[in-house]
C-alpha cells in the first residue's frame, strides 16, 4: 500500500513540474516572440544597435538577418509539445550567449560599454539586464531539468 501511495504522490508531483513547465514555456515563448518581432518591426533601430556593439561587422550582419527568425521558431518549438525539449535547449543556449555577452560587456573587456538593447529592455541598465537574463536563463535550464527528467521516467514506464 505504502507504495502505491508514494507513486500516486509522485505522478502527482510530475503532473505539477509538467505544468510549470509548460509555464515556463509559455513564458519563454512570450520573451523571444516579442524580441524577435520587435527586431524587425524596428529593423532600422536594431540594424543601428547592432553595428554599436563590440563585434565585427560581419558578425552584426549575421546577427540582423539571424537572430529574429531563430527568436520566433524557438518560440514555436517551445508552444509545440513535441518540439518543447528542443525550444528549451536552444532557449538556454540563447540566454547563455546573451548573459555572456552582457557579463563581458560588464568587465570592461572591450574598452566601451555599448548602446544597450531595445525594447522593454530598453529601459534597464546593464546590470538589470544581466539579473533579468539571468533568472530567464535558470528557467529554461530548469525547464530542460524537469523535461529531462520526465523523458526518463516515461522510459521507465514504458519498460515496465
Amino acid at each position: 500500500m505504502k507504495g502505491v501511495l508514494n507513486r500516486t504522490q509522485e505522478v502527482e508531483n510530475m503532473r505539477k513540474e509538467s505544468l510549470k513547465v509548460e509555464l515556463i514555456s509559455l513564458l519563454l515563448a512570450l520573451l523571444f516572440v516579442y524580441t524577435g518581432l520587435s527586431k524587425l518591426i524596428d529593423w532600422y533601430g536594431t540594424k543601428n544597435s547592432l553595428f554599436n556593439q563590440v563585434f565585427p561587422e560581419w558578425m552584426a550582419e549575421a546577427i540582423l538577418y539571424g537572430l529574429p527568425p531563430l527568436e520566433v521558431s524557438v518560440a514555436v518549438m517551445l508552444l509545440v509539445g513535441k518540439w518543447r525539449t528542443w525550444g528549451l535547449w536552444l532557449s538556454v543556449v540563447l540566454m547563455g550567449l546573451f548573459t555572456a555577452y552582457i557579463g563581458l560587456v560588464l568587465t570592461g573587456i572591450f574598452g566601451r560599454i555599448p548602446c544597450s538593447c531595445g525594447g522593454v529592455l530598453d529601459s534597464l541598465g546593464w546590470w538589470e539586464h544581466l539579473g533579468f537574463n539571468v533568472v530567464v536563463l535558470g528557467m529554461a535550464v530548469w525547464g530542460v531539468w524537469v523535461k529531462k527528467r520526465e523523458m526518463r521516467s516515461e522510459r521507465l514506464e514504458a519498460r515496465d
